[in-house]
């Protein structure tokens, strides 16, 4: 699979990745992407993406929502900020697969490690969430490990 595909798989499948101590943001609201200000890599950037999150820490409900030239695909995630591992099934152009993953502060960012595997190759991730100090744009940074190499994308988006 070339850099672009593999990208565009990784992007449809995680469309949303990751999020307490005092103090920690609350990322909770309707985020929407700002495609002309994030930065896909090798990616093809998608139409749109939406996330809608529910932040009870130490539990983060996910709905993501992604438009590209192949269509629409939304994926729900249940995650815990502690650290502890948590298992979703998300869909992808390859289908569904099961993924597992950590999350766990990292100060007031929240970062998740992840491992997937897309048409035989496996991709390690690491997505790092950041919220603005105003509350109101959220970046997400995603770190990309694979056979065929390493990249990175960084996506902001605003709440709604």
């Amino acid at each position: 699979m070339h850099k672009p595909l593999l990208a565009a798989a990784l992007v449809l499948l995680l469309a949303a990745p990751a999020v307490s101590q005092s103090a920690k943001p609350d990322f909770s609201g309707t985020w929407t992407l700002d495609v002309a200000k994030s930065d896909f890599g090798p990616a093809p950037a998608p139409k749109s993406i939406v996330h809608v999150v529910e932040h009870k820490e130490p539990s983060l409900k996910i709905s993501s929502t992604q438009v590209t030239e192949q269509g629409e695909t939304t994926n729900v995630r249940n995650i815990s900020t502690d650290g502890k591992e948590n298992t979703n099934t998300m869909r992808a152009m390859g289908g569904e697969q099961e993924i597992k993953s950590t999350t766990a502060w990292d100060a007031n960012k929240l970062v998740t490690n992840l491992k997937v595997t897309i048409q035989g190759m496996t991709a390690d991730i690491v997505d790092s969430w950041d919220l603005s100090a105003d509350g109101k744009v959220l970046t997400i940074s995603r770190q990309f490990k694979t056979s065929q190499g390493d990249f990175a994308q960084k996506t902001l988006f605003t709440r709604k």
